[in-house]
């Protein structure tokens, strides 16, 4: 069932449901009131004829000619006179009306209560006692309220009505009701099915409505600005890896096609080979680093997790940074160490953290005109924090956000740069897969702070996974 119909529906049900209840109501307290103020009329008949008996010179004859003159005031009227002996003393009734019968029942309830009402057939009666010094009588008068039958029978015919041409009326304001609140959704479906890669650029009214379906267009509108965003930082990754990677191709190509066309030295062969080798390190240090990058794209799934002590691995630091250029110098500092080791540890893999905090601190190291890089380690209680900071020309706002861009390099610094553009990139990917965050305060000048926090309750050690099934999985 489509929703404009599950809407109308719903809401003709709804409103249906409150019409009946309304006319239902107004029939019952209309009948209770006629039912009530006839009551009374039959009350104060049946008084008038206490009025008469209390006057001692009544006659039969005189109450007969009194109901017989008001005969016009009640239809089929029956009025019953017995004494404390339950002997009749006084029997009248009109044309169509048969006469009251005073039961056990009415004496009875009449014992409890001087008043009581009740039905003769379709008549209403009404019994009262009256007693004095030397008598006791029960007076009982019935009469048909015809007044009653005629006007609930009117009021019946009306409510109906009504309630018919209600409901009419709410089916079809429902139904265009609902057309007009799914019409906005048709409107959102249409335009979207038309939104593509080519038109991307197409996004949904908001409209001057502060309601849900604005809320909804402005969420889709934002989800289809992180999806283009998305696919834009896709087409360049692809754009510049096609590039990075042609580069080296295409000199190694061009290098080998001179190499070819005529013969030369073993000298000039091996300087050749040597620079073809260097091309190739350098490609195959682009593909290792974009398959690094492709692989931490999704989550931890499928990477080994182990207990991480960060201490010893910042202790690392001095000797790999050694490793890529002996001229790197780092200074170590630990600041307000945990008496408890288990706060130096967390759950993550060894290898991404040292590579993330490594690229970190060898573009310190190159970017700094002494080659020195400065690294803390410090700690609060929820994080773990690590200080990388260097002297180097810093970075300015235009650079700031994009270092974390893959292939991303600032034209200000050509003469630092030999790589990719990628360190940062997969640093980034690495510390927000372990729930982390990087931080970066730099003035131009005055050299760069990043600033890494891993949370302690970040990856829990459930979260570890084994690491022969991590080997197997690696291995297929």
């Amino acid at each position: 069932m489509q929703i404009k119909h599950r809407i109308t529906l719903v809401y003709s049900i709804i409103v249906t449901v409150i019409l009946l209840l309304f006319s239902g109501a107004i029939y019952f307290f209309r009948y209770q009131s006629t039912v009530e103020r006839f009551n009374d009329r039959l009350q104060i008949d049946a008084k008038s004829m206490v009025n008469i008996l209390k006057s001692k010179d009544y006659s039969p004859g005189l109450l007969k000619d009194i109901n017989e003159a008001y005969s016009e005031a009640f239809d089929r009227k029956s009025v019953s006179i017995h004494d404390y002996k339950n002997n009749k003393r006084f029997v009248y009734y009109s044309k169509g009306a048969d006469p009251i019968t005073i039961s056990d029942q009415i004496v009875q309830k009449l014992s409890a209560n001087k008043t009581y009402f009740f039905k003769v057939g379709d008549r209403e009666a009404v019994a009262i006692e009256y007693a004095d010094e030397s008598s006791n009588y029960i007076i009982a008068v019935a009469a048909f309220d015809s007044d009653r039958a005629y006007y609930l029978d009117k009021l019946k015919i009306v409510l109906g009505v009504s309630l018919l041409l209600g409901i009419i009326a709410v089916i079809v304001s429902g139904y265009i009701f609902s057309l007009s609140l799914v019409q906005t959704i048709t409107d959102f479906t249409h335009k979207i099915k038309h939104i593509s890669s080519e038109r991307f650029s197409l996004r949904l009214e908001t409209g001057k409505g502060k309601d849900e379906l604005q809320k909804l267009a402005i969420t889709i509108n934002d989800l289809l600005d992180r999806l283009q965003e998305s696919f834009n930082l896709q087409r360049r990754f692809i754009d510049n890896a096609s590039h990075e990677l042609s580069t080296p191709l295409a000199s190694i190509a061009s290098q080998m096609d001179v190499a070819l066309q005529k013969e030369r030295s073993s000298n000039e062969y091996k300087k050749a080979m040597l620079s073809i080798n260097d091309d190739i390190k350098k490609l195959s240090l682009l593909v290792r680093s974009l398959l690094e990058i492709a692989k931490l794209s999704g989550s931890m799934g499928g990477t080994e997790l182990t207990s991480v002590r960060m201490d010893e691995l910042m202790m690392l630091m001095p000797s790999e940074l050694k490793k890529v250029n002996d001229k790197y110098d780092v200074s170590l500092e630990f600041e307000d160490l945990p008496e408890d080791e288990s706060s130096l540890i967390i759950y993550g893999n060894e290898h991404l953290l040292l590579s993330a905090i490594k690229n970190i601190v060898h573009n310190a190291c190159k970017f700094s005109e002494d080659h020195r890089a400065s690294l803390k380690l410090s700690f609060t209680r929820k994080s773990i924090r690590i200080i990388v900071s260097d002297s180097g020309p810093g970075i300015d706002e235009h650079d700031m956000k994009n270092i974390f861009q893959p292939f991303y390099r600032s034209n200000r610094h050509e003469s630092y740069i030999s790589g990719a553009g990628l360190g940062l990139a997969l640093a980034h990917r690495i510390v927000r897969l372990h729930r982390g965050d990087i931080e970066v305060y730099s003035k131009l000048g005055q050299g760069t702070t990043f600033i890494i926090a891993l949370p302690l309750e970040g990856l829990q050690e459930e979260d570890v996974v084994d690491s022969e099934s991590a080997q197997k999985s690696a291995s297929v």
